[in-house]
């Protein structure tokens, strides 16, 4: 009896917990992710058979996946199949402690990580910490990640590999408002682009990132191959018709390509003095005679006809080079885009009149390099190729045609895999943001007069971004930690071509280059400097800066001054400086050691505050200082310039030229003869034959005798006369008559009188006490020349110099004037004209002046020199791009899941649209991107059931449930379903049948309890 009441009690406590399970079963009908637990009873020990109740034997989760509801709700993520979430509870001590769930009910957190309803930070494959130097493709050094100024989507993927997930992203500031139209007059036939064109550029090359990223996102691990573009020319054959027909209006050049034909007609241009010297001294004397071209310098010595003929030369030569300039600009700017084109050069052969498969092919501006004809068309779109078909000239108003020729010297292929990727990423960022290309004119270079001088001499750096250092130096540097500055020099009187040659080929012994940064080029008469390929999308500060200059040269001479140099507003005494008549070296040296010396004095006195002198070259030298410098030059005693003079002589008289009227005495019939000047002419009449016809007829023979052309003019006068006018002196000092002699009767109407000449001299009026000055002789017909007259002139320096000028003008000179040198200055007589000495020679027609030359100022003045706003800018169309490439390695350890992008150094923006597939990789989606930010990673056990609950929907790993199990990518689970949850396991139905259950099992046993309890009563009451 004893017995039953301890086995019934077994019963009541085994139920008891029954209930309690049961119970907890049905509390959490609603949790999230719950699974019911169950009670397994046993039976206890026995005795002599019999047993001794039971006992709760397991109390064990069924782990069944529940049914999925959707939620939509974006944190809401539910498991499908066998598998716990992971997550770690960090405590304020900083140590973690690690549970499992199926609770998907997750939220962003305060700190951004993703996380359950308790705080609870759930793990996954995160994301790498991007690194912008490997990770961020930017043409903004200074920009690594998303912000609201990139509004341009350009193509994003999510890229998935074996054993890890990219996101490469790519946006853009607006380029539709930063694009600008390219400089004609400095890009002209370099690759000049308008704006529609450039944004035309940026659509193709937006399209090929699009596809290029579509063609790796499907096959990710393709042999990685980069792409090439396609590299072509074109040729026109060089000369004069029939090797080249272009030279006139109407003519014109063609190329088709891809079935565009590109047409130009040719560009009529007109030539300045200047250019034509500029062209002349670009030509070899080979490419001079096939061109057919005059020395400039001899033009003016033509006569107007030759003159006009000549420069008709030089203007066909311009309109050919702005025709394949023209046509250049036309391919990159018209047809289907992706194209650029320029003239260029092959730098093996520059002169060659066809095209070398083997050769390097650049772009030239240069004038000797243009006029070879050679256009090379580039294709910007990597792998796309074009197809020329067609290269041809054509002579207008015919059906003339010259053909061209063409070649390809680099094919485009189409690569694979993420090396194709990033040639294409690199062509649209390029044309994105583009080259830097910093212009000056000759204006900004030399001054007002665009020429260069010695006044002018510079320093040149750049301060720029260096990837490497991640940092700003100036370039070229000494090296130093931090970099110094250390510029080039750029001597006074440099031309562009000069000046392009130091910043390319001047180089330090130490530090950064200038080379390896940029290029400077002389493109159509500009200085231009642009970053080189590798740094195409880095900015530079260009410092071109005069260095202070002091220009002996400018000295005018028999003349005194003072010089004040002030450093930090403190003068520097030094001794007025004295220009006696003779401006020679000895001087420029005396008075740079006079200044050398002042400067010496201060130094020694002032070291915190020094300034260099540099060596005395060719009558120049500079001043460099750390500190301001401030000088004034100012003339005290003033040069005299030189006084020239005319001198008349006894006045000649004018020319009469003889007038003479024939009047013919007929022969009819017979021979009618006339004898001019020597030449007889006679008609055979007949009988019938008038006066008229034979004056006619002879008439007509005498004005088509070559030999009379210029000797007269002899017209009809009445029926029967012909009136001569002497046009010509056969000889001015004993002249004879026109000698007409005939059938009939001559007249002189005016008699000849030969005349005398005027003449007249020129004093120079040069001499120890003068100083230098500018000497300008008027003569009649011939325009006004000037030239300078030196320190210690001569005459005959002075006269050669005047006659080198007058000699431009030629025959306007030597057809009018006699002039020789005397010993002051030079004698002009005149010269007979067609009717002979007109008096031309007097001080009224000839007329010398003379003006002191300039005073220099020697102002040390050490301006930055801006670059040109108007012309500078970037080659593309001055947007910024930026390319973002993430990485999530599943094969990293777990990590909690970061999702707020400004934290991961994506973008600015702190939130996004939230999503997880059903692999549990985590997207968020901001500004039309998605990026994969991680990948919750799903925990399998080998025994689930041995898992120890421990609230808040959570489990612990214990040793009979083993460690958790992942797998690469959950491969090797059922995935998840996003903005869904999954529902409790408990059954509410089989709970309150199992409570019904239970509580008459209960029920029973406190039966069986209370029977016992009875038998033994009644025991005891037997005893009773």
């Amino acid at each position: 009896m004893i017995g039953a009441l301890w086995t019934g009690i077994s019963g009541l406590s085994a139920h008891q917990k029954a209930l309690d399970n049961e119970s907890n079963n049905i509390a959490n009908v609603n949790t999230v992710g719950y699974k019911a637990g169950r009670i397994s009873f046993a039976d206890q020990i026995y005795q002599g058979q019999i047993g001794k109740g039971s006992y709760v034997q397991d109390a064990e989760k069924i782990f069944v996946t529940g049914g999925s509801k959707i939620t939509g709700v974006e944190y809401d993520v539910a498991l499908q199949g066998d598998g716990f979430f992971t997550v770690i509870n960090k405590n304020t001590l900083g140590t973690a402690e690690t549970f499992y769930t199926r609770a998907g009910n997750l939220r962003m957190g305060e700190s951004g990580t993703l996380q359950t309803a308790d705080g609870y930070e759930v793990q996954g494959w995160a994301m790498n910490q991007i690194d912008p130097k490997n990770d961020v493709k930017s043409t903004n050094q200074n920009a690594t990640k998303f912000t609201d100024n990139y509004i341009k989507m350009l193509g994003s993927s999510i890229i998935k590999h074996k054993d890890y997930i990219e996101t490469i992203a790519a946006k853009s500031t607006n380029f539709n408002e930063t694009a600008k139209s390219d400089a004609v007059a400095v890009f002209s036939g370099a690759g000049s682009k308008t704006q529609a064109s450039k944004l035309k550029d940026i659509s193709l090359a937006t399209d090929n990132y699009r596809t290029m990223l579509a063609k790796y996102q499907e096959d990710p691990d393709a042999q990685s191959k980069s792409s090439t573009s396609q590299i072509s020319q074109v040729n026109f054959k060089t000369g004069l018709p029939p090797t080249s027909l272009i030279g006139k209006d109407g003519d014109s050049i063609e190329v088709i390509i891809d079935g565009n034909v590109y047409n130009q007609r040719f560009v009529l241009s007109k030539t300045t003095e200047d250019y034509r010297q500029e062209i002349w001294d670009s030509l070899s004397g080979s490419e001079r005679a096939l061109h057919n071209l005059a020395n400039p310098d001899s033009i003016l010595a033509l006569s107007d006809a030759d003159q006009e003929a000549a420069i008709a030369q030089y203007d066909k030569v311009a309109g050919k080079i702005e025709t394949y300039k023209a046509l250049a600009d036309k391919i990159s700017n018209s047809g289907n885009g992706g194209l650029v084109a320029y003239l260029a050069k092959n730098t093996s052969n520059p002169t060659a009149d066809i095209l070398d498969s083997s050769g390097t092919y650049e772009q030239s501006t240069e004038i000797s390099d243009m006029l070879q004809g050679v256009i090379q068309i580039e294709g910007l779109i990597p792998g796309k190729e074009f197809k020329i078909t067609s290269v041809s000239e054509n002579l207008g108003g015919t059906k003339t045609t010259v053909r061209g020729t063409y070649q390809s010297t680099a094919l485009a292929v189409e690569g694979s895999g993420k090396a194709a990727l990033e040639s294409s990423s690199d062509a649209l960022s390029r044309l994105m943001s583009g080259n830097q290309r910093s212009v000056y004119t000759t204006q900004d270079l030399y001054g007002s007069a665009g020429i260069p001088t010695l006044d002018r001499s510079y320093t040149f750096s750049i301060d720029i971004y260096d990837r490497d250092l991640e940092q700003v130096i100036p370039v070229p540097n000494d090296g130093g930690t931090p970099p110094q500055a250390v510029p080039i020099t750029i001597p006074a009187g440099a031309t562009i071509d000069e000046i392009v040659d130091a910043i390319n080929n001047t180089t330090t012994t130490t530090g950064r280059q200038l080379g390896d940064y940029v290029e400077a080029k002389n493109l159509n008469g500009y200085l231009v400097l642009e970053t080189n390929k590798s740094n195409y999308d880095i900015e530079f500060d260009a410092k071109l800066q005069i260095l202070p200059t002091v220009n002996l040269n400018s000295l005018v001479d028999n003349a005194e001054y003072s010089y004040n140099i002030k450093v930090n507003g403190q003068t520097i005494p030094i001794s007025p400086i004295v220009v006696g008549n003779t401006l020679d070296n000895t001087t420029k040296q005396s008075i740079y050691d006079q200044i050398n010396a002042a400067i010496t004095a201060y130094n020694s006195s002032n070291p915190g505050h020094t300034i260099e002198v540099s060596p005395l070259t060719n009558g120049t030298f500079t001043l460099t200082s750390k500190d301001s410098l401030e000088a004034t030059l100012v003339n005290t005693v003033p040069g005299t310039p030189i006084n020239p003079t005319t001198l008349g002589h006894v006045a000649g008289t004018v020319t009469q030229l003889e007038t003479t009227t024939f009047e013919f005495t007929p022969i009819t019939p017979g021979v009618n003869t006339i004898t001019v000047a020597g030449k007889s002419f006679n008609y055979n009449a007949s009988a019938s034959s008038t006066v008229q016809e034979i004056r006619d007829s002879i008439l007509a023979q005498i004005n088509n005798d070559a030999d009379l052309e210029n000797l007269l003019t002899a017209t009809s006068s009445g029926s029967d006369s012909i009136r001569f006018v002497q046009r010509e002196l056969q000889n001015p000092a004993t002249p004879a008559g026109l000698g007409i002699v005939g059938d009939g009767v001559a007249t002189a109407d005016i008699p000849f009188v030969v005349g005398t000449p005027s003449e007249i001299d020129v004093n120079f009026d040069l001499g120890p006490n003068r100083s230098k000055s500018q000497f300008t002789l008027t003569l009649a017909g011939v325009p006004s020349i000037t030239v300078e007259t030196s320190d210690d002139d001569t005459v005959a320096n002075v006269y050669s110099k005047v006659m080198s000028e007058l000699s431009k003008y030629g025959s306007r000179v030597t057809d009018r004037y006699t002039i020789t040198q005397t010993g002051s200055g030079m004698h002009i007589v005149e010269k007979a004209s067609a009717t002979g000495f007109a008096q031309a020679v007097n001080s009224g027609t000839v007329s010398p002046s003379s003006t002191l030359m300039p005073y220099p100022e020697w102002k040390l003045n050490a301006d930055l020199i801006e670059t040109n706003p108007d012309y500078s800018g970037r080659k593309g169309a001055g947007a910024e791009f930026m390319e973002i490439t993430t990485r999530v390695d599943q094969l990293s350890s777990h990590d909690s899941l970061q999702l707020r992008l400004d934290k991961l150094d994506i973008s600015d923006s702190k939130f996004g649209s939230f999503s997880v597939d059903d692999t549990g990789l985590i997207t968020i989606k901001d500004g039309g991107v998605e990026f994969a930010v991680g990948q919750l990673s799903i925990a399998r056990f080998t025994n689930n059931r041995g898992l120890e609950a421990s609230g808040g929907n959570n489990f612990r790993a214990t040793q009979e449930s083993g460690n958790a199990i992942y797998s690469t990518n959950n491969n090797n689970t059922d995935g998840v379903m996003g903005k869904a949850l999954e529902i409790s396991k408990a059954d509410l139905s089989e709970s309150l049948v199992n409570l019904m259950v239970f509580q008459r099992a209960f029920e029973a046993n406190a039966k069986s309890i209370t029977t016992s309890d009875e038998l033994l009563s009644t025991l005891i009451n037997l005893k009773r």
